[in-house]
């Protein structure tokens, strides 16, 4: 087996670099990942003003996986467990009772007779800069987020230039919107999740995966 994208792409055909705290496997997947992600969104514009350049690419994975160990170290610190069975339960607790509470309130005076929809009620009860009324996400919001994460991740050298500030950005907020936070937020990925964290490998016959076509 010949080398992987990763290192055909980044690290002209060198073994890949471990990333820090992770097991090999996932490190590997995670450099693949950036690949993936860089040919996609970079390569094909990059392309098309220089063929020759090799190092571009590589460069840009370098600042990508700087911040990936930056925030490795910020997560290495958190109080996960003040997370996962304090702050998570009372965020979904309270998105769970203010939907029910929308939920009986529809067909009534409090929904216009009924002329409101739900999502726009619950919106009214939840307001979020990130997401409209009709589940449309602002780009900008997440290009903010991540501009705060690059500069509180970054040495100065690699922040200050921003034509390289603002691909890195855009590659990220791509990735994460278009690919990442639609299949995130599906019930199928959200049960699987679950099950895998509880250590269930047998798959529900009720779960129906989406079609990829």
């Amino acid at each position: 087996m010949g080398p992987s994208l990763a290192s055909r792409l980044l690290f002209h055909s060198q073994p890949l670099p471990l990333l820090p705290h992770l097991n090999p496997d996932l490190s590997n997947e995670l450099h693949d990942f950036v690949a993936l992600s860089l040919r996609a969104f970079v390569s094909p514009w990059w392309s098309k003003i220089t063929r020759y350049d090799k190092d571009f690419l590589p460069h840009l994975n370098l600042i990508i996986t700087h911040v990936i160990r930056a925030l490795d170290s910020r997560i290495q610190q958190l109080d996960v467990p003040d997370l996962v069975f304090h702050d998570l339960p009372t965020i979904l607790t309270q998105h769970y009772r203010d939907y029910r509470n929308v939920a009986a309130k529809m067909q009534t005076a409090y929904a216009t007779g009924g002329a409101a929809s739900l999502p726009a009620l619950f919106a009214h009860l939840q307001p979020h800069m990130a997401i409209s009324q009709e589940g449309v996400i602002d780009r900008e919001y997440y290009r903010q987020i991540v501009d705060h994460i690059l500069k509180a991740s970054l040495p100065p050298e690699d922040y200050e230039p921003e034509s390289e500030r603002i691909i890195v950005r855009e590659v990220v907020v791509k990735v994460l919107i278009d690919d990442v936070l639609p299949k995130i937020t599906q019930p199928w990925f959200i049960n699987r999740s679950i099950l895998d964290l509880l250590g269930n490998t047998d798959e529900p016959t009720y779960m129906v995966r989406p079609s990829s076509r």
